[in-house]
């Protein structure tokens, strides 16, 4: 998954997209399709909050197939060990000045904070 959901800052709340090592972003100027924005535009970029949730529908799925798999054993597997989803609040300070505070799954987040840390100039990184 690729999809950020823009929280606050100076771009339009709703949904934003990381791929290829760039963001695209609704903003007032370009409501419609969204801004694409490089990461090498961002100057800062930290974790603000990260939270572990279920999914009922995840659990339920993974559930079932653990029962199809290993009977009354693996349902239970199913339902403890599916389901788990982790969620990253960050903040990003562009060059530009502009700030996001933005929310993405925990694998988006590792894309991108990675990518970041590698074309970040070695000022940012310290």
């Amino acid at each position: 998954m690729t999809r950020l959901t823009v929280q606050s800052g100076d771009f339009l709340q709703g949904e934003g997209e990381y791929r290829n090592g760039s963001l695209t972003l609704k903003s007032c100027s370009n409501p419609s399709s969204g801004e694409k924005i490089a990461l090498s535009g961002i100057s800062e970029l930290i974790v603000a909050n990260q939270e572990s949730s279920r999914s009922l529908g995840s659990a339920l799925g993974w559930g079932m197939a653990g029962a199809l798999v290993a009977g009354p054993v693996g349902l239970l597997a199913g339902f403890w060990l599916g389901g788990k989803e982790e969620e990253v609040t960050f903040l990003a300070t562009f060059k530009d000045g502009r700030k996001l505070m933005a929310i993405t799954d925990s694998k988006t987040w590792s894309k991108l904070n990675t990518h970041w840390r590698r074309h970040a100039p070695l000022a940012a990184n310290g």
